[in-house]
């Protein structure tokens, strides 16, 4: 029975309360700490994370779990409050399961040593499928926010044709914007031709060049830098780039602001944007991992 089962929650933003709330909406006890919560139901608020995670089938993190690389990241509570991981990993050893998103590669590491069942939801497809539409509303809400006119009508490009840019073509184009899309592969050109969108094959820097002088507004989606001083140098002063992709991101920030072009790098907007359903997306991919695994 879900109500003879504990959920701890430790960190993140009010995605983390959402998925705080789903999980006490479905029976289980919810501990959470490092979050502003109301005890309701079954959630309360833990004195502090040690106690919280005490008998808990399953430790849930947030997205990023780390931003430093040390502690859990808590943003909503005082710095000090936040454990280190490799203390979280001693304490959690074994067979529970310890979620959480965007583990880096040094951390899952210190996690394998410590015997610690990491799981990365952000690695999972399916979470990833349900994500890009919330950043999808996100990008267009940033658009809409940074130009005078109305998404109708507007000539907007998009690089890439991953699991985001899909989402944000279809969304542009039901708004009745004017989508160009920029990709590599054939087949990618064909589907968004298919879509009703002007395509450029990227064969290399020349057609990438010719592409970006054309353009002013641009979504960016590929984490490569597309976007180098030689390519901007091309464009119009009035471009605005948003830029989609993360870390390393796809332009050269230095270079663009050094020409007066607008860039603007907006990462995590399922939180910022929708952080409700951001939640509940996290929550449905950590649920499915429990009851695929029988623990719940």
């Amino acid at each position: 029975m879900a109500s003879n089962k504990i959920i701890a929650i430790l960190g993140g933003d009010t995605r983390q309360l959402s998925l705080a709330a789903f999980f006490a909406e479905r029976g289980f006890t919810v501990r959470v700490f490092g979050l502003p919560c109301k005890e309701e139901g079954g959630l309360l608020c833990a004195k502090d994370w040690k106690s919280a995670v005490c008998g808990a089938v399953a430790v849930v993190l947030p997205l990023p779990a780390c931003a430093d690389g040390r502690r859990v990241h808590m943003p909503l509570a005082p710095e000090t409050e936040a454990p280190l991981l490799t203390d979280v990993f001693e304490t959690v050893k074994g067979d529970i399961p310890l979620f959480g998103g965007k583990f880096s590669p040094a951390v899952k590491s210190k996690a394998q040593a410590y015997g610690v069942r990491l799981v990365d939801y952000f690695e999972n497809e399916e979470l990833q499928q349900k994500n890009a539409l919330p950043t999808a509303e996100g990008a267009v809400s940033v658009l809409m926010r940074e130009t005078p006119r109305t998404v109708s009508g507007l000539p907007v490009a998009v690089t890439g044709y991953g699991r985001v840019a899909k989402a944000l073509i279809r969304l542009l184009l039901a708004m009745g914007a004017q989508v160009t899309v920029l990709a590599r592969k054939k087949e990618d050109i064909l589907s968004a031709k298919a879509l009703g969108c002007r395509t450029v094959h990227l064969t290399g820097s020349d057609a990438l060049t010719a592409f970006a002088k054309e353009q002013t507004v641009i979504f960016n989606t590929v984490p490569h830098w597309l976007f180098s001083d030689t390519v901007l140098a091309e464009m119009s002063k009035e471009s605005l780039i948003i830029d989609l992709a993360s870390a390393p991101g796809g332009v050269d920030a230095n270079a663009a602001a050094a020409r007066g072009i607008r860039v603007i790098w907006a990462l995590s907007l399922p939180g910022k944007y929708a952080p409700v359903t951001a939640g509940e997306i996290i929550a449905e991919t950590v649920l499915a991992h429990l009851q695929q695994e029988g623990l719940v």
